[in-house]
């Protein structure tokens, strides 16, 4: 048989009985991640067909090798600034009125925590363990992903709870509205991370990493405006999407071109069209169609893009990464509930229902290791993004029992 033949028939093989198994776990245990994908990006990756070719004795072609992926970096840049302009074109200003102080104390505190906690248990490990291959400044971003990856949100394991079950209450109205604030908060310091520590040529001129910020702040806040300009009375659905298309592969061309971070330059476009132009439900409309296409193809190349570079650092950092952040989630919900003023918004095992992650922390990983090089780098991205998957799976279950304890699953 052909080898390339062959390489399809593994894939499709794979696909289907992957979606098969997946199906399955749904039903049983509202399992919602899209696993399958990021399975078919384990197939089609460069580790996945070496391993296949040295232990069948044949030559598959690797459909997605380093230098495929590098190429790819422009389409991948798009599909990142669509998934940051999604999370701005989410948060409106107006919606905060309908959030109660404990709300924001409570979302505050869980990204800050979550990231100053994560990032320095991960300094201080990072440097202690590879300070002989890693620079001091390797070490702080690594320690920052770490951080800021953890402190993200997904509402996808509340909308799957609520899709199979009839929920109510102040806790689970809680959980719904944490992931919009946290989510913003969390690109918004990834935009800040690759503003301080700037990769790129500057052609001699000398820009701080203030002024990085301020400039990437700029051209994020220009670009929403004048698509707010030109767009302000269309309502059109066509045009609009022809324009949406437009203004993220501009936006996020640039954002790849200068070394910024099309998800929070993206973010930045997404916050004012979704606060100041008047058809933003129509393009939210359009978005959530987009979404799941969207996701898929993150899924699918940080798949191929997995590089377990020693399976003890991977297999520990794994473990260390799940069980750490899900005390720190669980001490967020339990310090914020004893400094708060009404103690009936949520209750202190609220924690339990904050260990969801999702989609945005494997955007950002992938992101970050498009722009980033050490040697840790493709460990970091292993980790996070099985974790990614692991949380899912412990958040079904952590989410819907806390709720059950609470009598808000009927």
């Amino acid at each position: 048989m052909n080898t390339f033949l062959l390489l399809i028939l593994i894939i499709i093989l794979g696909f289907l009985s992957f979606h098969f198994v997946n199906q399955k776990l749904q039903k049983k245990f509202l399992y919602l991640t899209g696993l399958e994908f990021l399975f078919v990006g384990i197939l089609i990756g460069e580790p996945f067909i070496k391993f296949v070719n040295e232990l069948l004795k044949i030559e598959m072609p690797v459909l997605l090798d380093a230098e495929g992926s590098i190429q790819l970096r422009p389409i991948i840049a798009t599909i990142l600034g669509a998934v940051g302009f999604s999370i701005g074109l989410q948060f409106r200003l107006k919606d905060l009125f309908d959030y109660s102080i404990e709300h924001l104390r409570l979302a505050i505190n869980d990204i800050l925590i979550t990231m100053m906690i994560i990032s320095g248990l991960s300094f201080l490990l990072i440097s202690y363990l590879f300070q002989n291959i890693l620079d001091f400044q390797s070490i702080i971003i690594n320690s920052l992903i770490i951080g800021i990856s953890a402190s993200t949100l997904s509402s996808g394991v509340l909308e799957s709870i609520q899709s199979k079950f009839e929920v109510s209450g102040n806790n689970f109205n809680t959980l719904q509205k944490i992931p919009k604030i946290n989510n913003f908060i969390a690109l918004a310091l990834f935009g800040l991370m690759f503003a301080i520590f700037h990769k790129g040529q500057t052609n001699g001129i000398r820009i701080s990493s203030i002024e990085w910020f301020v400039i990437n702040i700029a051209l994020g806040l220009i670009i929403g405006f004048l698509f707010f300009v030109f767009l302000e009375r269309e309502e059109n659905e066509t045009k609009l999407f022809i324009a949406l298309l437009g203004i993220i592969i501009f936006s996020s061309g640039l954002a790849y071109f200068m070394n910024f971070s099309p998800l929070f330059l993206n973010l930045l476009v997404g916050f004012v069209i979704g606060n100041f132009l008047k058809s933003k439900d129509l393009i939210s409309s359009i978005f959530r169609k987009l979404d799941h296409p969207f996701y898929v193809i993150i899924l699918i190349y940080a798949g191929a893009n997995i590089r377990i570079v020693n399976f003890w650092i991977f297999v520990s950092g794994l473990l260390l990464y799940v069980i750490f952040r899900l005390i720190v989630k669980y001490f967020n919900g339990w310090f914020t509930y004893q400094f708060s003023y009404d103690k009936s918004k949520f209750s202190p095992r609220i924690g339990l229902g904050l260990n969801t992650q999702g989609i945005l922390a494997i955007a950002m990983m992938v992101n970050f290791q498009q722009v980033y090089d050490n040697p840790l780098v493709d460990s970091l991205f292993a980790i996070i993004l099985v974790a990614v998957l692991v949380n899912e799976i412990l958040s079904i279950k952590l989410t819907r029992d806390l709720l059950i304890d609470l009598s808000e699953i009927k």
